[in-house]
């Protein structure tokens, strides 16, 4: 997978290796060595502080209230925490040491019921040892709705894209349901259905390849905080 996390190659011609293995079991993109033991039941992050430490100050630009769902690699059957936004609002998630994975959108209803569900926009990030955290925007398993990331150590670094467009315009050909039945573009992860569907085709043609992974083969919109906290927004999207 072409990213900061599966190709070290990479990183190391830019002076930002991170010591990270590939999962031969999980094929997302930044994939990185898997735990060995998943969360059990998922824990309410609602009440969790901020005690300065590594995480994301989570922002609902939705019109409703949301429910964001963070899960670890390797563990998409339960994710570890979630937390909900009302609209408008921000809330912060404390992230543990070595966090590797990623944050979307979903409904307690779906995302607590057990099974895996991919499809759809990824925040992911990744904490690495020696404090500095990584963080990109992800449209490889599918897209349900905009994102922006910036971090939080005053460098000004930020990703991601906030045009409701992206997924209004997408036709009916290139999008498939959430088990909530809310429709989100197609995931990109199979290049062959992919092309034939004209969803890398479309995705580029609204963003580019500078601002998300769009697909496997293309850029590299990584960014990253000295502090490994981040300021992430999350706007109207189809939980």
């Amino acid at each position: 997978m072409k990213s900061i996390f599966t190709l070290t190659t990479l990183l190391l011609t830019t002076a930002s290796a991170l010591p990270f293995s590939v999962s031969p079991s999980h094929r997302g993109p930044r994939a990185l060595a898997t735990r060995s033991n998943c969360t059990a039941h998922a824990v309410s992050a609602d009440a969790e502080p901020d005690t300065g430490g590594a995480g994301l100050n989570i922002t609902n630009a939705d019109n409703q209230t949301r429910s964001y769902f963070v899960y670890e690699n390797g563990c998409d059957t339960v994710p570890a925490k979630y937390l909900s936004v009302d609209a408008g609002a921000t809330k912060f998630l404390p992230l543990p040491a070595g966090f590797q994975g990623r944050v979307v959108r979903g409904t307690t209803d779906v995302n607590l019921d057990g099974s895996a569900h991919t499809l759809g926009t990824w925040v992911e990030i990744g904490l690495d040892a020696s404090g500095t955290g990584w963080a990109d925007v992800s449209l490889i398993r599918g897209m349900d709705g905009a994102v922006t990331i910036a971090s939080a150590d005053g460098s000004g670094a930020k990703t991601g894209f906030s045009e409701n467009s992206v997924l209004d315009d997408a036709t009916e050909s290139i999008l498939e349901a959430k088990p909530s039945g809310a429709m989100a573009i197609k995931a990109t992860e199979d290049w062959q259905a992919a092309l034939l569907s004209n969803v890398v085709s479309y995705l580029a043609g609204k963003l580019g390849y500078a601002v998300a992974y769009i697909d496997d083969y293309h850029g590299n919109p990584v960014i990253s905080s000295s502090n490994s906290r981040f300021a992430v927004t999350f706007y109207e999207g189809r939980p």
